[in-house]
């Protein structure tokens, strides 16, 4: 067994990447922001709680303090990014590529830049938006799809010693366009490379699985229920579904292509005609974890075991066919009934846009073949005061 650094704690699929890690009889300690009030920080067994300068203020102090947990006394054999700021970190950090159960070198690039698996995506077969890279204003004259999104090229953005999310732009016609160059033209940062893509409506799934040097196994998926914010964000409520044949196929070649290892998730967008559309590639763990765990695919626990083992393949056993067909987050859900309430903020939205009655019947009606996220029966109450804290949050209180 192992001693593993998990982060940050903040990240949504903590709860669950601890439980997973705990059941395999591991010992978990966690890194996380300076004044950090995560539930799991609080209320979990933890054997270690680091807190690190935030990113976004100090990123070379931030990599500094990560760097320096492995140097002092009681320093964890592996770290886990849980996110994409803890994936950019860790490769910022320079930690030894073998302290690391997640995406090293040129698999973290890819996981960390939108431009590289659309290419990566359309080379393997998936169905990929027309997408215009955008990297200086005079590159918005283009004909563009409108209504598009244009979205950050990188995950994780590096400016003046910090790092940051860049916004996502809304482009319902050339006007917005050219307001969206201006604003580029006018920023005395070197921007990143944006993405403009058509705005499709439809159904977010996720494609899951974990690769091995033999191939890729125990593959999974789950379609989006509820968004917590129905404008986009991520999910409040999803279900299991069996991924379709080609699907799995294009992902394949994307995965081999990448030498990827380990779990990852690629995330599509389904519109009215059928179309799954490549969204992008998480190459780290995913929030909607609950739903894997509780069908029997233990991703985590398998990432740590690959680290320390490089030829591990998780158990044949292992089956994502039985077990829960639902799962929840009850404080992401309770936010999705007051966004819905709120109503869309364009007309483009105002077609889709969920019925309170519809919303209220999903969250309150009780499901036999539900779990809930962050529920676990060695720590009763975790998951009401982490569906709390996340409400409090949502709601602008501290968190």
């Amino acid at each position: 067994m192992a001693h593993v650094l998990i982060g940050f704690a903040e990240a949504l699929p903590a709860p669950e990447v601890f439980f997973s890690l705990h059941d395999a009889g591991h010992t978990v300690s966690a890194f996380a922001r300076k004044g950090c009030r995560a539930p799991i920080t609080r209320h979990l067994p933890l054997v270690g709680l680091h807190e690190i300068a935030a990113p976004e203020r100090d990123a070379a102090a931030s990599a500094a303090q990560l760097r320096a947990i492995f140097d002092g006394p009681d320093a964890p054999e592996l770290v886990l990014p849980l996110d994409d700021a803890a994936l950019w970190l860790t490769a910022r950090a320079e930690l030894s590529a073998g302290r690391i159960a997640g995406a090293v070198g040129t698999r973290s690039r890819l996981a960390l830049d939108k431009t590289l698996q659309i290419a990566a995506a359309e080379a393997a077969g998936f169905a990929v938006p027309r997408t215009v890279v955008v990297r200086r204003a005079a590159d918005l004259s283009a004909p563009l799809p409108y209504p598009a999104i244009a979205k950050p090229a990188l995950a994780i953005a590096e400016r003046d010693g910090a790092i940051a999310k860049d916004k996502v732009h809304y482009l319902y016609g050339a006007s917005d366009a050219a307001g969206l160059a201006r604003e580029i033209e006018a920023s005395s940062d070197d921007a990143a490379p944006l993405l403009v893509q058509p705005l499709i409506a439809g159904v977010g799934e996720g494609l899951f699985g974990f690769a091995t040097a033999q191939g890729v196994t125990h593959w999974s998926g789950h379609r989006r229920l509820r968004m917590m914010n129905p404008h986009g964000s991520g999910s409040s409520a999803c279900s299991a579904l069996t991924p379709e044949p080609g699907l799995i196929a294009a992902a394949t070649r994307f995965v081999e292509a990448a030498e990827w290892r380990g779990p990852f998730m690629i995330e599509l967008l389904r519109d009215a005609a059928g179309t799954a559309w490549f969204m992008e590639l998480n190459g780290r763990m995913w929030g909607s974890m609950a739903l894997a765990r509780g069908r029997g695919l233990d991703y985590p626990a398998w990432a740590i075991a690959q680290a320390q083992e490089p030829g591990y393949a998780p158990p044949v056993g292992s089956t994502s066919e039985t077990g829960p067909s639902e799962a929840r987050h009850l404080g992401r859900d309770l936010l999705h009934l007051l966004f819905v309430l709120r109503g869309p903020r364009t007309d483009f939205y105002r077609e889709g846009w969920p019925r309170i009655g519809e919303s209220l019947s999903g969250v309150l009606r009780p499901r036999r073949d539900r779990v809930s996220y962050n529920a676990h029966p060695d720590f009763p109450g975790f998951a009401m005061r982490e569906a709390l804290h996340t409400l409090r949050r949502g709601l602008g209180g501290r968190g």
